[in-house]
């Protein structure tokens, strides 16, 4: 494998704009790595992870895999997997090989000239989208406001978000209640808890929403807990959705056998875009609908699209602060479709003066 000119990984953490939502998963939220890989032509691979460990992710990329390049061979990812997680742990290696999956996907894309989703079999060119709006700190009139909104400007669905510490399950069921009223039986609600309940609160929030015909119900379990979800899944009263986070195929595939409906790796955390189209492939023989979460949708509609006939890609208005520093123009929702950049690569222009601004490490 020829020796890049530049491996650099950095950390940032952007502000946010008037009117962007506020954090709800705590303060490092919108923490992220950003990998540059440049080559002697002078192209640039652009790879992502998230929030966990930011710096120790970073770290591991700038000063591990930078040194170690040399003695790799064409396989690079396999080759430092192999080397420093032989017995397949999860965390910051992880994270760190998923962001140099993409960066390396990226710059071989760019190399050919067509796009990361061409590259992984362009399948298709754009992918419904499940806008992920409806955030706890809005009142309900708000909630309305946004959710109605979304679905009357063609999105599949709408995600709202549950189990906040301020609410309770009756509240939160009023809230679900008033969405559904405004954006009718045919589009698709998502109740996210985000990892935030035990298992008889999970069990009384889905009898409580039983007539509301959710899509599904992400994660409602602390840790993600697959004996609880298999007997959450065995009422067979709300299909269950799990995994945006994950970063174990071993892990994917027990979430399947418990009865969890939808399967939902992120490329930037479950190991690259290579990863998570297997873990989708296989989910997907075995029944299962694949609907990425989690954010990052501007990497995560290229393997979708690259790889799978089918299913919807997650819209997240809140990580538009890290979107505007990568795709300034935004990505391209035509007709409640997310299309598929018409350019080489990711299709990204990252802002680097604004990056900069933003660096922490």
């Amino acid at each position: 494998m020829q020796m890049p000119l530049l491996i650099e990984a950095s950390v940032h953490s952007p502000n946010a704009f008037p009117g962007d939502p506020a954090p709800y998963a705590g303060a490092d939220s919108f923490t992220f790595v950003h990998l540059r890989i440049r080559d002697a032509e002078g192209i640039t691979g652009h790879g992502f992870t998230g929030r966990f460990l930011a710096r120790e992710v970073a770290g591991f990329l700038n000063n591990t895999v930078a040194e170690s390049w040399p003695t790799l061979g064409e396989d690079p990812v396999g080759d430092l997997m192999a080397r420093f997680n032989p017995r397949a742990m999860t965390g910051v290696v992880i994270s760190a090989l998923s962001a140099l999956n993409i960066a390396l996907t990226d710059l071989r894309a760019k190399r050919s000239g067509v796009s990361v989703s061409t590259l992984l079999g362009g399948t298709r060119t754009k992918a419904p989208v499940h806008v992920t709006c409806g955030f706890s700190a809005l009142d309900i009139d708000a909630l309305v406001e946004a959710c109605g909104r979304e679905v009357a400007s063609g999105a599949r669905g709408v995600k709202v978000l549950v189990a906040a510490k301020e609410r309770g399950t009756a509240e939160d069921v009023a809230r679900l209640k008033a969405v559904r009223e405004a954006i009718g039986m045919d589009a698709d609600l998502i109740a996210d808890a985000n990892c935030g309940m035990d298992f008889e609160t999970a069990k009384e929030f889905m009898c409580a929403v039983a007539d509301l015909n959710l899509a599904w119900l992400e994660e409602p379990v602390r840790a993600n807990n697959r004996y609880e979800l298999s007997k959450l899944a065995g009422q067979n009263i709300v299909p269950l959705g799990a995994g945006q986070m994950e970063q174990s195929a071993d892990r994917f595939a027990l979430l399947g056998e418990a009865g969890v409906s939808v399967i939902q790796p992120n490329a930037v955390f479950a190991g690259g875009f290579r990863s998570a189209i297997d873990v989708a492939q296989r989910a997907a023989s075995n029944g299962h609908t694949i609907s990425p979460a989690g954010g990052w949708d501007i990497l995560n509609l290229h393997w979708m699209c690259g790889a799978m006939a089918v299913g919807a890609i997650e819209l997240h208005r809140a990580q538009a602060r890290i979107a505007r520093l990568l795709m300034p123009s935004g990505p391209t929702l035509v007709d409640g479709n997310l299309h598929v950049p018409d350019a080489p690569g990711l299709g990204l222009e990252p802002d680097e003066d604004s990056l900069e601004k933003c660096r922490v490490q």
